[in-house]
């Protein structure tokens, strides 16, 4: 039988008094979400009782947000204005991470994308963050990403024995995976995906990868709930930048990885928690870039689904 969820559930340590609200959260099994771990395993944060659980399976993790079994899901930003065009209430409350992914493979000779002409590249799935970011910045670097590079589709289990094995020439990958294998199966780090979003979107290098949803029903009766957890994501994101081997140590209890990958994929990954104005303005502006890229007809995202509380917030 599949698992399709990997649950990790932090019991409170202390007895709720009428002050203390719990607060239930999917997160994934990635270190995207090491600032939510650091808060789980404070109990409480600013009268806030974290209840966290882990998932592995997305679109799951989705349907459990949208039947109301957890208050909030961290997942792909795409995923949830998938869900928004197509007429479900998922509302963006704010994005952490802003760059993850590497291209990986043993040709040193690619350094940038326009060294992938006639090269084989592994995406995850049609129409998934890696595919459309991919082919932005292909065709910003003079290529067709449908007659100048062979793209095929596999997951990260099945592309990592092809590039191993030479049957691919690069395949993007996250954070920790792209260290991991880097540091034990002996691939390179080819680019930079930040890097290449700068050059190819005029020079900023943050783009919008994981963001925390919840339902228009729970946001609209919970707006100070919302802004004093951003408030402490904010806090502990900043914590584990600075401080990444703090980072590594509440990791290694969540996943399995060697503690110097864990630590190295932190430093590796863009953490960032913007002001709700910034967050807003910065997911629209990606959107808008990317979207003839998006696989099917797409309309506009509209206002309500970025979550902005009444004076602006922080």
């Amino acid at each position: 039988m599949t698992i399709a969820f990997l649950f990790f559930l932090l019991p409170a340590a202390f007895s709720q008094t009428a002050d203390t609200h719990s607060v239930s959260l999917l997160v994934p099994k990635s270190t995207s979400s090491i600032p939510f771990f650091m808060m789980a395993e404070k109990k409480e944060v600013d009268g806030l009782d974290i209840q966290l659980e882990l998932f592995i399976n997305h679109a799951q993790a989705m349907l459990r947000l949208m039947r109301g079994d957890v208050d909030l899901l961290y997942t792909g930003t795409s995923t949830g204005w998938e869900n928004r065009l197509n007429g479900g209430p998922i509302v963006l409350i704010n994005t952490g991470v802003w760059g993850v992914s590497y291209l990986m493979g043993k040709d040193r000779s690619i350094r940038e994308f326009s060294d992938l002409r006639g090269k084989t590249v592994a995406i995850p799935f049609p129409g998934s963050p890696l595919d459309f970011q991919t082919r932005f910045i292909l065709s910003k670097s003079g290529l067709d990403p449908d007659r100048d590079v062979i793209i095929t589709y596999s997951p990260f289990s099945q592309t990592i024995p092809k590039l191993l094995m030479g049957k691919l020439d690069a395949a993007p990958l996250p954070e920790p995976l792209a260290t991991n294998v880097e540091e034990g199966k002996n691939l390179y780090r080819l680019i930079d995906y930040k890097i290449a979003w700068a050059n190819a979107s005029g020079g900023d290098f943050r783009s919008p990868q994981v963001s925390l949803f919840c339902t228009e029903e729970y946001g609209s009766a919970n707006e100070n709930i919302l802004m004093r957890l951003v408030n402490e994501w904010e806090t502990h994101t900043r914590y584990v930048k600075e401080n990444p081997g703090a980072g590594e140590r509440v990791a290694k209890k969540y996943l399995d990885f060697q503690p110097s990958v864990l630590e190295k994929a932190i430093k590796n990954t863009e953490y960032y928690i913007p002001p709700f104005a910034e967050n807003r303005e910065r997911v629209i502006s990606y959107y808008h870039m990317i979207k003839k890229f998006l696989p099917g007809k797409r309309g506009e995202i509209d206002e309500g689904f970025i979550f902005f509380p009444e004076g602006g917030g922080n």
